[in-house]
């Protein structure tokens, strides 16, 4: 008996909907497959965060393969769109991201590659109206589709779920008034 309390105890902090103090002191709630995460118990920055790992085997964990952050504008913060790739170049020739059918292009000022930002394999789309563009195609959307071109006509496309992704948006909106 003792056993199935102590279960049921740990499902309750990640359940769908229901804010959590992580043990790194940030307030996280989960909306089906998109996580906020608040700085200092839920008084900082705000973010929301999609993970993708390629092998469907592998559970997702601290370092997925792919990985989508978006952080709206906060207090005199502007908004930014964050997106990881494993192994991705640091030189790429053009981003384009769709909502569904919606494609939105993004031209080499809106974004910085990771030469730029000096993330590793991370592109930072920082153009506020093309991000709150995807941000208000998303909200009623299905998937978000992230493309990256790089040398020799290469291409790299990586597919986020947008379930729960209005009702992430508006608790951070709630959150950071």
């Amino acid at each position: 008996m003792i056993l199935i309390l102590f279960g049921t105890s740990l499902n309750l902090s990640a359940k769908d909907g229901v804010p959590f103090i992580h043990p790194f002191g940030e307030l996280r709630v989960y909306f089906k497959d998109w996580l906020v995460v608040c700085a200092d118990k839920g008084e900082g920055e705000c973010r929301m965060v999609n993970y993708v790992n390629h092998d469907s085997k592998q559970k997702t964990g601290f370092f997925p393969d792919s990985r989508l952050t978006i952080v709206p504008a906060q207090s005199e913060k502007t908004a930014s769109l964050d997106f990881y790739h494993k192994n991705a170049p640091s030189v790429i020739d053009s981003i384009t991201i769709a909502v569904d059918r919606k494609k939105l292009s993004l031209d080499s000022e809106d974004y910085q590659t990771p030469e730029q930002n000096r993330m590793m394999e991370t592109y930072v789309v920082d153009n506020e109206t093309k991000l709150n563009t995807i941000i208000e195609a998303s909200k009623p959307g299905r998937w978000l589709t992230f493309t990256y071109a790089y040398p020799d006509n290469q291409h790299k496309k990586v597919r986020f779920s947008l379930r729960g992704f209005t009702k992430a948006f508006a608790f951070i909106a709630k959150q950071t008034k």
